[in-house]
Formats: structure tokens, C-alpha cells, sequence
């Protein structure tokens, strides 16, 4: 097992100043969900240089390829995203719709490129107890909801999102495992850091109606439906000091519509926003009383308030054992003291969909320079941020498909969903729209 750890990183060290030029390129030409055509030739033409048959176009613009062909024992899935996220205020923003890399996906997308590479030049497909599934996956920012609304009106998606869709169309039915990278904000240095849970969040829509009437002549003729909608505003800032510490809960939004002109009485105004938490039991309490804090605002005002609520993204639930593995890797390249146990991750991911139907992870890297969807975000150190992880994700996958690793951790895991139960509610969360 050694000696395969040892071929295939030298076969990242060998390919990684070509990977990085690509990641480079990527940064320059960023494109938003389900519109990640350029990105995705990139990255499939790279897996076609090295050998791999390509299945693309899945969901609009992901990949998937695979090892080995044929059937197989197990297989353990290799992610990374293609989206950028927006980021007007960042130098590297694009001037048609400021998409970016502040999210760091470029930098999976490298890693994922570094590891097939390996392992096809390291020639140890035959020596492994299972197949590597690679996967270049669409639209985890959850974003552009209109255009991808309007993807679903026309049949080209059901889901808002890349790993949503993969699911749907079966792209993880043959995956036993599945390790994702995740660059760390504000960490220059190489190191790792470990979550084990994450929050999860539902979308909320929410729109209200008045009257309108002259702003300055005749207010009380009117209905002030921006005044209704910053009251509900208000009522959930008074709800705040009840969240509960434990379920890291977090609501936030943004006013969408706020009147149509200053001389009038606003009389039409809209709200979207996220309900976060770290458990679908808390999400369901956290939006019932989003629901209310802006019904009974509309009540008040005699306006007529409506909140709809959309399917985001479900918790994340990282594997205990697929961590301890990571994390044992990771000890034969960085000292304890950059290695970091982080515990619970705010923000919220699409892995957390899949997290519920098979053993997932995602160790974040460092490498990072500033924060994440922020103008400051940069990459100082890419080997911290893509060969280093590389090394380490690539030598956890040899463990797991070796010494019936990957067995073990199976016999004893127990999935929140079967994939079945996830699509019904999925519909049933459509439905509810």
C-alpha cells in the first residue's frame, strides 16, 4: 500500500504545475450554475487526456468518470464544483454578471484533476479493492433561483441544484463513499481543518401587497407594505435571543423589492431569505416562526402578506470514520498543530443532501487568503490549497479501497434517507411551493 501512496504522489508532483495553470485559467473565466459549459470542457478534456471515457452533460454541465470499467466491489466518489459565485466587489469579478471563484471551487476542480491523473499514471487501478469515481458537479451556490426556476418550467432540471440533480438521475447509485475538498477561509498556511456537521437551510419567499397612495399628500389612504415587511423584519429580530446555541441557527435576507417610486406609498415589496440550523427538526421550528413573525406583520398593517417556503439545502453530516482516516493521512504530511477539529460548519452545502444517503466528508484546506464570497478572497500557497490535499485525499481513497477498509466502515453505517425517501420529500417540498 505504500508503494502505491508513493507512486501516486509523485505523479501529482510531476502533473502539478499544469493542473494549477488550469485552476488559474478557470479563476479567469468563472460561470455560474448550470452555465459552467467552459469549465466543464476544460475539465473534461483534461480526463480525456488521461485516458478516461467522459460522460457529460449531466444535469446541463457535469461530468462523471470512473477508474476502472465494468462493475466493482465499491467505489468511492471524487467531487469537485464547477460554479462560481457572485462577487461584484472583487477585483476578478466578471463585467457581464460578477461571477467569481471567491468560492474556491477552482480549487477542487484542481484536486480532482491531480488525483485521476495519479492514479491512472501510477498504474494501480488492478491493486485496489474497488473503483475511484470522479465527478465534476454544477450549481452548488444556491443563486439565480428565477433562471433556474425557469430551467425547471422547462424540464431541463426538477431540482435548484447540481447534487440534487445527481441524485435524481441516479449518478449516485453505484457511490458507496464520497470525499469532497473545501478551500478554509482566512488560513494562509498549509493545513487542514475538519468538520463534522454543518448547517442546513429552507428558502423563503416572502411578498406583500398594500395600497398606494401619495407619500407626502395622503400616507393614510394608504397600505405601507415596505413598513409591514420591515415589521416582520423587526419581529424576527426580536425572536433572536430564543434560538438555541446548540442549533447554530441563522436567519438572513435581503429586500428584493422595495416600492416602486419614493413619492408614493409602497404598496408592492418582497423579501427573500434563508432559514439556517443544524438539524431538519430545528429548520422546521426556525421557519415556523419566520412564517409567523411576517404574517402576523401583514395582519398588523392590514396588508396582505404571503411567505412561501422552497427546498434548500438539507444538514451536512460528515462521517466519523472517514474523518479519522483523512485525518491519519494527513498526519504524514503537516505537524498536529495544523491540523484543525473545527466541529460544526455554518454554512451550508449541497453535500449535505447526499451526506443523508451515503458516508460523506468535507476537510477543508488552507492556502486561503481572506474570506469566503468576500472581495479579499485569494490563493497565497496552491500547493497548501491543491497538491498538499491532493497527496492526502488520494492516499484516503487507497485506504478505504484496501484491507476491506471501506467494508467496515459500511457494515456499520446506517443512512438518514434511503434515496427514495429523499425524492419524496424533495417532491413533496416542490409541491409546497
Amino acid at each position: 500500500m505504500e508503494k502505491m501512496k508513493e507512486a501516486v504522489e509523485k505523479a501529482i508532483d510531476r502533473n502539478a504545475a499544469e493542473v494549477i495553470g488550469l485552476v488559474k485559467d478557470i479563476e479567469q473565466h468563472p460561470e455560474l450554475g448550470f452555465q459552467e459549459h467552459r469549465t466543464s470542457k476544460i475539465v473534461a478534456d483534461y480526463l480525456c487526456g488521461c485516458s478516461y471515457e467522459v460522460e457529460d452533460g449531466l444535469a446541463l454541465t457535469g461530468l462523471k468518470t470512473s477508474l476502472k470499467s465494468g462493475k466493482n466491489k465499491y467505489t468511492v466518489a471524487f467531487i469537485g464544483e464547477l460554479d462560481g459565485i457572485i462577487c461584484k466587489d472583487s477585483p476578478k469579478a466578471s463585467p457581464a454578471d460578477g461571477a467569481t471563484h471567491t468560492c474556491g471551487h477552482n480549487l477542487q476542480l484542481g484536486i480532482l484533476m491531480l488525483i485521476a491523473k495519479a492514479m491512472k499514471e501510477a498504474g494501480i487501478a488492478g491493486q485496489l479493492d474497488g473503483n475511484i469515481s470522479f465527478m465534476a458537479i454544477p450549481a452548488e451556490e444556491y443563486i439565480q433561483l428565477e433562471y433556474r426556476r425557469q430551467l425547471r418550467k422547462e424540464n431541463k432540471i426538477k431540482y435548484l441544484s447540481g447534487k440534487q440533480e445527481f441524485i435524481r438521475l441516479g449518478l449516485f447509485d453505484d457511490i458507496d463513499a464520497a470525499i469532497m475538498l473545501h478551500a478554509q477561509p482566512n488560513s494562509e498556511e498549509a493545513s487542514i481543518h475538519i468538520y463534522g456537521t454543518g448547517n442546513g437551510f429552507e428558502l423563503k419567499d416572502v411578498h406583500c401587497k398594500g395600497k398606494t397612495a401619495h407619500a407626502a399628500a395622503a400616507p393614510h389612504e394608504g397600505i405601507n407594505a415596505l413598513h409591514a415587511l420591515i415589521q416582520g423584519i423587526n419581529n424576527i429580530n426580536a425572536l433572536r435571543d430564543t434560538f438555541r446555541d446548540e442549533d447554530h441557527s441563522r436567519i438572513h435576507y435581503i429586500i428584493t423589492k422595495g416600492g416602486d417610486n419614493v413619492n408614493s406609498v409602497p404598496s408592492d415589496t418582497a423579501l427573500q431569505g434563508y432559514v439556517r440550523s443544524a438539524s431538519i427538526r430545528s429548520i422546521k421550528e426556525l421557519s415556523s416562526k419566520f412564517d409567523k413573525a411576517f404574517l402576523s406583520a401583514g395582519e398588523n398593517f392590514n396588508a396582505k402578506m404571503s411567505v412561501s417556503t422552497s427546498a434548500g439545502y438539507m444538514p451536512l453530516i460528515c462521517n466519523h470514520s472517514l474523518n479519522e482516516i483523512f485525518v491519519s493521512n494527513v498526519r504524514n504530511f503537516l505537524p498536529e498543530d495544523k491540523i484543525y477539529n473545527k466541529g460544526h460548519f455554518m454554512a451550508s452545502t449541497d453535500l449535505g443532501d447526499l451526506s443523508h444517503i451515503i458516508p460523506v466528508i468535507q476537510p477543508m484546506m488552507g492556502g486561503i487568503k481572506g474570506g469566503l464570497h468576500s472581495p479579499d478572497f485569494e490563493v497565497v500557497d496552491y500547493n497548501a490549497a491543491i497538491t498538499l490535499p491532493a497527496k492526502i485525499a488520494a492516499n484516503t481513497i487507497i485506504d478505504l479501497l484496501t484491507n476491506d477498509t471501506l467494508s467496515t466502515i459500511l457494515e456499520s453505517y446506517k443512512p438518514e434517507l434511503s434515496k427514495e425517501e429523499y425524492l419524496q420529500l424533495m417532491d413533496k417540498d416542490i409541491n409546497n411551493e
